[in-house]
């Protein structure tokens, strides 16, 4: 799968795209589990102290935000797109 990281994570991983292969069955949980072993600055963007998914970032898959699937037990598929993001905020 495609994981695309923008804003102040792209400069954690080194480059805004990588390809990553995560076994039959896998969810977003274990994504995050194999990015914070990857690049272990990454874990206090993707995780809060409680094991839960940060408010400091955004996941979607397939173009919807995993809060509104079923968050770190949403489903992944091979082949799918996965975007990274801090929240976006403004006036």
């Amino acid at each position: 799968m495609r994981v695309s990281f923008y804003a102040t994570l792209e400069p954690i991983v080194g480059q805004r795209k990588v390809e990553l292969a995560l076994g039959a069955g896998s969810r977003v949980a274990d994504l995050v589990e194999v990015l914070a072993a990857r690049w272990p600055e990454l874990r206090e963007h993707l995780m809060d102290e409680d094991g839960r998914l940060s408010r400091r970032v955004n996941i979607f898959v397939g173009g919807r935000n995993v809060r509104w699937l079923q968050g770190l037990e949403t489903p992944l598929e091979s082949g799918q797109t996965i975007d990274i993001f801090p929240p976006v905020a403004g006036g």
